[in-house]
């Protein structure tokens, strides 16, 4: 279970204090669900094609040949289903009592997530030291304090974005030293954070890692978010990392971006080699091709659960444990190195079984597939390490362990079933 720093929780409960926010704890749980149920804007080319469609069902005849009476009659029915069946997209204003609503509900858990992924590239690549970061949709600052938590003597530079001004202002506070009466870079518990509107204009500054978490659902329109996603890729030297909810609107978008960038990187690679575009997938796919989830009749989501210690809210009854359900994609720059290690993700929960253990994996070929590992057929350290392992975990495995359809409890595999499902014709994918 991830905990937020001392510092942080303890300042957290004094402004939480100071703010004092009626009927905090209900304000808590109506923007946690509204914020889990979020979705992609409609677009107006799928606007239009609805609109077709219900006049085609409400109307037999060919709506030119209506009278203007009956034309308006059929545009308000069509008006009324619009209404009813497509989601409405608004922006989120996030002023000051909003701001602290959100740092109530959200910043443990967006904490969580951020320093669990910033905790694998660590993990993976021991002496990594990034010196600047660029972070998107900042917010509160979550993603400066995981990265403050995991590489604390490294980063120079924290150049944060957010549009909101009360967000920036909490989130300054956030920073403030015990005792301190301004804001000034002195007087913060970590130094280097400087908080703007918009991003750099410079092409010519570029920063390790840039990072944008749960920010992506609040652009207006898919070109805006592909436009803003190209310039955050062309703004990082080395990683670029996305963490949104592990919805299936979260997952999609990812997917988006993730062809994109990899098309980007394959046509650069085909004509002239560019190291600011060419790229490849760090995690949580072992490989660059097509998601496996894709390809398939009916979407899952590939999303990775992560628990947390939540914020006390004043007044409220306080969960012990939280679990946060997140999607994310880290994309680092460069070719997938030759030789390097490319072990499968474990991409659901890893059940225990009577002397033999069944993994869920991702493959580096594409591929999903279900291996069991037992005391009998395999090593030691191998069933003690698949024992260990868990959901979004990589196991460090090779080559193929076994027939998944010979299973030893008898029970089949669940990818793919009736359970949960959504067509992908359905979701536009």
């Amino acid at each position: 279970m991830i905990r937020l720093p001392e510092r942080l929780t303890e300042r957290i409960a004094q402004v939480l204090k100071e703010k004092n926010i009626h009927d905090l704890e209900q304000q808590v749980k109506y923007l946690t669900n509204y914020l889990n149920s979020r979705k992609r804007p409609t677009e107006n080319t799928e606007l239009r094609a609805a609109a077709q469609y219900y006049t085609r069902q409400l109307s037999s005849e060919d709506y030119n040949n209506l009278d203007s009476d009956e034309q308006k009659k059929l545009e308000q029915k069509v008006k009324n289903k619009l209404k009813k069946n497509l989601y409405h997209w608004r922006p989120i204003s996030y002023d000051e009592s909003m701001s602290t609503v959100y740092l109530a509900s959200r910043m443990a858990p967006n904490y969580a997530a951020t320093y669990r992924v910033l905790h694998e590239i660590k993990k993976r690549i021991p002496d990594y030291q990034p010196s600047t970061i660029l972070d998107f949709g900042s917010g509160l600052g979550s993603s400066v304090w995981a990265a403050d938590s995991l590489f604390p003597d490294s980063v120079k530079e924290y150049y944060c974005v957010d549009v909101s001004q009360a967000m920036n202002n909490l989130s300054r506070s956030l920073l403030m030293k015990p005792g301190s009466t301004s804001d000034e870079d002195q007087n913060l518990t970590i130094p280097g954070v400087y908080q703007r509107f918009f991003l750099p204009v410079s092409p010519k500054v570029n920063y390790d890692v840039t990072i944008s978490n749960y920010s992506l659902l609040e652009i207006p329109s898919h070109e805006e978010r592909m436009r803003l996603i190209e310039i955050l890729w062309n703004k990082t030297s080395d990683f670029l990392i996305l963490i949104e909810n592990g919805s299936l609107e979260g997952y999609f978008m990812l997917m988006e971006i993730r062809n994109l960038l990899l098309s980007k990187s394959q046509a650069e690679g085909e004509e002239t080699v560019d190291p600011a575009a060419v790229g490849h997938v760090f995690s949580p796919c072992p490989h660059d091709v097509i998601c496996p989830r894709l390809t398939r009749q009916y979407a899952r989501p590939c999303n990775f659960y992560q628990s947390y210690e939540p914020i006390r809210v004043p007044g409220a009854t306080t969960k012990v444990k939280g679990t946060e359900r997140f999607s994310y994609l880290v994309m680092r720059k460069g070719q997938r190195k030759q030789g390097e290690p490319s072990w499968p993700r474990v991409i659901e929960p890893v059940l225990q079984r009577s002397r033999h253990v069944i993994c869920r994996l991702c493959n580096q070929d594409g591929n999903l597939k279900e291996v069991i590992i037992t005391k009998a057929k395999h090593e030691k350290d191998l069933y003690k390490t698949a024992w260990y392992t868990r959901w979004g975990d990589l196991l460090p495995i090779k080559g193929d362990l076994g027939d998944p359809s010979n299973r030893p409890d008898g029970t089949k595999n669940t990818e793919g079933t009736e359970e949960n499902k959504t067509p992908v014709e359905e979701l536009g994918c």
